[in-house]
């Protein structure tokens, strides 16, 4: 009896941490802002005419990983990116404009 407990509450938080997990990395993986990354992305209509995320990034990198979550871990091509930099030419914030393949 007290074994079938202790198997009911493992799996119970088990259930709980990988819900928490789906939560956490879906934030990543679709338009919006999210805070762990400290980047805000959103769909776009390119030059083009074909759709296309725009994501604006505190560091140069986090718009990387966040354009590889917004296409679900697979390819994807920039189409531009820009680099506010302050007043020691250090990089502040970046936007990349990013297409799923």
């Amino acid at each position: 009896m007290a074994t079938r407990s202790m198997v009911r509450g493992a799996f119970g938080v088990c259930g709980a941490a990988l819900a928490v997990a789906c939560a956490g990395a879906d934030t990543k993986s679709r338009p919006g802002i999210d805070d762990e990354t400290g980047t805000t992305a959103s769909a776009v209509t390119w030059s083009d005419g074909r759709p296309a995320f725009s994501i604006d990034c505190q560091l140069p990198g986090d718009c990387r990983n966040r354009a590889f979550a917004l296409c679900r871990g697979g390819a994807y091509t920039v189409l531009k990116t820009d680099t506010m930099t302050d007043s020691r030419g250090m990089p502040e914030r970046t936007t990349t404009v990013a297409r799923c393949t």
